[in-house]
Order: C-alpha cells, then structure tokens, then sequence
C-alpha cells in the first residue's frame, strides 16, 4: 500500500470507522501533471504505483509524485491492467492478446477464443475475466475452462462496447461502457443486477470495487460515480477530473488517471 509502515490492522480499522459513515465524503487532495504519459488503467505494487501508458506503448512504475522509477515497453497499446501475485496481465489493444509479464518474462494467456481489441483483464485466483471490446462480451475463464459471457445489444446480459472488469466477493462488475451502466454477475456468469443506468453516465470507462463501495468513472461526462454495491448512488465528485480513466482505492485514499490532461488526481476521504 502506500504507506506500508501503518499495519494492516489499523489500515482495516480506519476503512471500517470511515466507510461506515454516512457522513463521510472524498474530496479532493493533490493533482500530479505526468510527464509523456497518456494514461489508461492504474494498479499498485508495494509504496508505487503502475500507469499504462497507451500513447507510449508501456507501462511505467511511478511514485506518488509523478516520478517514473521502472517501465515495461514494447506493448502495444495496453489498457486495463491488472497484479495478481507478482505477475501482470496486460491487455494489448492492438494485438487482441493478453500479455501475462512475470520478471520481465512474458508469456500470452490461452483463452480459446479470439479477442478484438481487448480492453480489461480482472485477476481473482483461478478466475480471470476479459472485456472483450469489439466482440461485444465478456471472456471468462475458470481453471481450464473458457466461457463466454454476453452478446452486442442494449438488454440484460447484452454489452455495447465493454471497457472494465472488477472482482469483488466472487462477483464481477462490467463496466458496459456504451450502454452507460454497470452490469453485475456471478462467478458462473451468472447475470445479477445493474447499476448507474438511470443516473446519466455518458461513458462507463473504468471501475473499482472496494470495501462495499462500487467507483465509476464517467469519461464524456468528467464524473467519478461512487455507489454502495447494492446499487445506492452515494456521492458524485467532478472537481479535478478531464476525461477520467481508471480508479484505484487505497484504504482512506483513491487515484483516478486523467486521460483528457495526462494527470493523476488524488482524493482523501473525510467524516
């Protein structure tokens, strides 16, 4: 995390106190201007951050002021990434592959079916899923197994161009960007619920899933979306924001990536 030298059981503690309250809201804390970067999924690792770097190609490894500290290049156009114990899995747009990075080793993850332009990739255990952008679907696979959840419309189970995907509590969230909402679904594939589709999102392009908290990153409409998992539209946050990418929350503090102005923004929670 970011500040490793707090406990896990303090980090857990300030997460329960403040995420109970209703009275707590996120506001806004720094804006960091990047360097040469055009960023489009954000994870963490240890006391950095990872930034895909789609204009350039990479990802880059910075501090929490901007500084590029390391960099992986030479992949082509990635996008929503994801760390899962060490190794990256990294979606290349223009490949239509998943790159699995391990120690500057690479490898590509077997799925049986033929991606275009693939946008997100979500690691839970043996369960990864894959937005699987032209398609129109979700690529879900499971140990050995491959299924495909989904099709091109605008009904339940129907995706129009999606761009995210996030696990939380055995349940995957789809960011189904063209059709401005969040669709729900169990760990089969299951369809469960949507949420956002009456709140005026105008381009559902990234998400998080944190501590019972669902963040949505509106692109056209330069919003974050925060809602309860059940479906409760909690707060909206605007300040700061030009074409908001990705989000990643971090115990009482979230960073969303700034494609429109190549920033970083900060926010910090407050009761």
């Amino acid at each position: 995390m970011i500040n490793r030298a707090i406990s896990v059981v303090v980090w857990i503690g300030i997460i329960l106190i403040l995420g109970c309250s209703s009275s707590s809201k996120w506001f806004l804390q720094d804006k960091i201007y990047l360097t040469d970067i055009s960023p489009i999924g954000i994870a963490a690792d240890g006391g950095f951050l990872w930034l895909s770097d789609v204009a350039g190609n990479r990802l880059v490894k910075i501090d929490t002021i901007g500084e590029i500290q390391q960099e992986y290049k030479d992949i082509k156009r990635p996008m929503h990434f994801a760390i899962f114990q060490s190794k990256f899995y990294v979606p290349e747009y223009e490949t239509d592959k998943i790159v699995i990075l391990d120690n500057r080793e690479s490898q590509f993850l077997q799925l049986g079916e033929q991606l275009d332009a693939p946008a997100a990739v979500a690691v839970d255990g043996n369960s990864i899923a894959v937005a699987d952008f032209y398609n129109h679907r979700i690529i879900l696979k499971q140990k050995e197994k491959t299924y495909i959840i989904g099709k091109e419309g605008h009904h339940t189970n129907e995706f129009y161009y999606p761009t995210d995907v996030a696990w939380y509590k055995n349940q995957l969230y789809v960011a189904d960007a063209y059709n401005n909402r969040i669709q729900v679904f169990d760990k089969q594939g299951k369809y469960l619920k949507t949420i956002g589709e009456n709140d005026d999102i105008q381009v559902a392009t990234g998400l998080t899933v944190v501590e019972g908290q669902l963040f949505v990153a509106d692109f056209d409409g330069n919003r974050i979306l925060i809602y309860h998992t059940n479906g409760e539209l909690q707060q909206i946050i605007t300040e700061g924001l030009n074409k908001p990418v990705d989000i990643l929350v971090l115990g009482n503090i979230f960073w969303v990536a700034n494609n429109g102005d190549g920033t970083l923004v900060k926010y910090e929670l407050s009761p």
